[in-house]
């Protein structure tokens, strides 16, 4: 059977730009293969079935097909996780694994890389745009990303410059008032020189009544691309985003709005997204508004790579500055919660490839200061803080390595470690409730990760996999002194891991199916919930906690243009031996956010006319139960849910018109929760309701 490969300028193309080897169609001439995509999961760009882990990778086409415009929204996308909404943050879950507490000592479990570099929760919740992939690798990675990788890594690559002056736009409109647009342009400045400029601008009126939870978000990047040598590679990239919507409202949760007695499902409208409080719920410190909201993140980082003919040399620097002051109502109360960052981080590695054997080493430096506040009753003369860092400083090192050695043509193996080292010095105040005394913290904390993996292929379209790792989360504090009873230190997250599973590719490439089974055995993993009634939410070590599943990723060709998708993932988090001082046990108890079943489908059918594709695309997502905090508290129970999106999009190479819509039934499913209601029990961030537009996107 002759093949092709489909490709535009020898690359995938959106918005004028080349993505070199993302979802290239690799096809037969009827068009009946699927598509091949190149992944950097390992820090070195491989085929996605030839990487032994269950890695997600989505293209640019897909998120803007689907109109993905941020972290959140690309939840519908990736199996077993919940990337949701808390203020300017996003919390994110793998597998049942994350941090559900967004303060200055609270890391998420989680890394977020962008463009290779790490960057904190509160900056994830800016948008997504000119971005040219979007990978998930569930599980731990510290042997290669190191610090807050225990749960997973998420990677955001943006468009680089191409030597070429195209550029595109996009434009979209919709329901609550919604505009969106993103216009890109490169510059050939000379034959070693090129040029990249991105700017997005996101706006919509609230989705909640009081106007809150609206967008008028503008972020802007410009980036170059130097080739001087054939040996020299310089990309410079600096991006900034500033927020001036109005942040979400936290809508009561678990009260019957008529007899006003205790009801699991119930908000207090019959629109779950009223955020008002009059009548019987009016509340006593106020009347819920939409507050203004104060966000601003400046970064700047580059990629410097140098051929040394047998290894390539690897310079990844950055900085970034974030503040964030957003005021929202936390039910019936005036809130904030802010965040302060300045963060420096540097990585140079080797990577090569010589005989049997392909490796990667490299040393990594990061200096963090951060601090934050969560205060209440912020329009009342008493406000007071009920969570308070007035300085956090965390300065680590590393050195890390990973080998792949090919014993014969389909027998590899793989070894890997990482020595840290990460120092962590804070201060701040106690909770007034508790007297406001002054704390301190400082501690060192050392780890050495390691990783073990064998690969066997079974036939040139089949590999199975396994590995033993280990990841690792450095240790935190409560914010409370010292006392001969009392030790601040919170104890650093162990975690001991096993995958095994296989990729395949069947029918002449038309059918993927790819699954992994694991089993994670976490020891002392960082407990936390929140709790408004509580003088001082604590944050606790789980001696032991494990998660076991199974993910299974199914893609198909369906004739000769359609594509079928089908994601099942099991995951029982569970608590194993989980005691606090006090003695309250949770063993048996489910984790935070992490539903035992996700179930994902999505269908596409392309139609040809003539020059053009008319492309027409449904998904559909569920989630089986799941509980907001660790003490499965009234009112924090989300109960099986399920969502649908879909799209149609008329392409016609250099330009396209579309329509989508999300959330078809317009259900009411909560993100980020806690005890904390007036009458309460519960208050929740909501996912956003029904949702549609028009997109149009002209590429020159």
């Amino acid at each position: 059977m002759q093949r092709t490969i489909l490709t535009i300028c020898g690359c995938a193309t959106f918005m004028g730009a080349c993505y070199p080897g993302i979802a290239l169609a690799e096809a037969d001439e009827n068009g009946e293969a699927l598509a091949e995509i190149t992944v950097t999961a390992e820090k070195q760009v491989q085929s996605l079935q030839k990487t032994a882990a269950a890695v997600t990778a989505i293209t640019a086409e897909t998120l803007v097909d689907a109109g993905v415009t941020d972290l959140r929204e690309a939840q519908k996308l990736v199996p077993s996780v919940r990337f949701q909404a808390e203020g300017n943050n996003t919390q994110v879950f793998i597998r049942g694994v994350g941090a559900n507490l967004d303060q200055a000592n609270v890391e998420p479990n989680v890394a977020f890389n962008f463009a290779g570099i790490y960057l904190p929760r509160e900056a994830t919740s800016a948008g997504f745009f000119d971005v040219e992939q979007f990978e998930v690798l569930p599980g731990p990675q510290g042997t290669l990303y190191g610090r807050s990788a225990i749960g997973g890594t998420i990677n955001v690559t943006p468009t680089r410059p191409g030597f070429n002056n195209d550029g595109g736009v996009l434009l979209e409109v919709g329901n609550y008032a919604a505009v969106h647009a993103t216009v890109t342009q490169n510059i050939r400045a000379s034959d070693t020189i090129a040029l990249r400029a991105a700017v997005d601008y996101n706006r919509n009126d609230g989705v909640m009544v009081t106007g809150a939870d609206s967008k008028n978000d503008t972020s802007a990047r410009l980036s170059a691309l130097l080739t001087p040598t054939d040996r020299l590679s310089i990309y410079l990239w600096a991006q900034g985003a500033v927020k001036r919507g109005h942040p979400a409202n936290l809508v009561n949760k678990g009260t019957d709005p008529v007899t006003g007695a205790y009801c699991e499902p119930c908000f207090l409208h019959s629109n779950p997204w009223d955020d008002t409080r009059t009548g019987q719920f009016a509340g006593p410190f106020g009347a819920p508004v939409a507050e203004q909201n104060h966000y601003k993140a400046y970064m700047a980082g580059g990629q410097i790579d140098y051929n040394l003919d047998w290894a390539t040399l690897t310079y990844l620097p950055s900085y970034l500055y974030l503040d964030a002051q957003p005021e929202y109502w936390l039910s019936a109360l005036r809130s904030s919660n802010t965040a302060h960052y300045n963060q420096i981080t540097q990585e140079l590695r080797l990577a090569g490839a010589n005989g049997p054997v392909k490796w990667l080493g490299g040393l990594y430096f990061y200096n963090v200061r951060n601090s934050g506040a969560l205060t209440l009753f912020t329009n009342l003369p008493f406000a007071f803080r009920q969570d308070s860092v007035d300085a956090d400083r965390l300065k680590g090192y590393a050195a890390f390595g990973q080998a792949t050695y090919s014993f014969t043509d389909t027998l590899r193996g793989t070894l890997g470690a990482r020595a840290s080292s990460t120092n962590r010095v804070a201060r701040g105040t106690e909770p007034l409730a508790l007297g406001g005394l002054p704390y301190q913290f400082d501690k060192t904390f050392k780890n050495l990760d390691w990783k073990a993996g064998i690969e066997k292929d079974l036939s040139p379209k089949m590999m199975l996999y396994g590995a033993i790792q280990t990841g690792y989360q450095p240790g935190t504090f409560n914010e409370l002194p010292n006392t001969p009873t009392f030790d601040n230190e919170v104890k650093p997250s162990r975690l001991l891991s096993y995958t095994a599973g296989f990729k395949s590719r069947w029918l002449d490439d038309s059918l993927q199916i790819n699954d992994e089974i694991y089993y994670y055995d976490y020891r002392d993993l960082l407990i936390q919930s929140y709790n408004i009634a509580a003088a001082y939410n604590t944050i606790f070590n789980a001696r032991k906690v494990t998660i076991k599943g199974n993910q299974l990723d199914v893609l198909a060709r369906v004739f000769t243009d359609d594509q079928l998708n089908l994601n099942v993932g099991y995951s029982q988090a569970r608590n194993k031996d989980f005691t606090t001082p006090n003695g309250q046990n949770y063993d048996g108890l489910q984790l935070a956010y992490a539903p035992d079943w996700t179930a994902m489908a999505g269908y596409t059918h392309n139609m040809r006319i003539a020059d053009a594709v008319l492309r027409a695309h449904i998904d559909w997502r569920f989630e089986s139960s799941w509980f907001a905090d660790y003490v499965h508290n009234k009112g924090v129970r989300q109960g099986p849910s399920n969502k649908g999106d879909a799209s149609l999009t008329y392409d016609a190479s250099r330009w396209s018109a579309g329509a989508w819509i999300k959330n078809i039934q317009n259900r009411a499913v909560i993100a980020a929760t806690a005890a904390a209601g007036l009458p309460g029990p519960g208050t929740a961030y909501l996912d956003e309701p029904r949702t549609y537009g028009l997109r149009f996107t002209v590429t020159y």
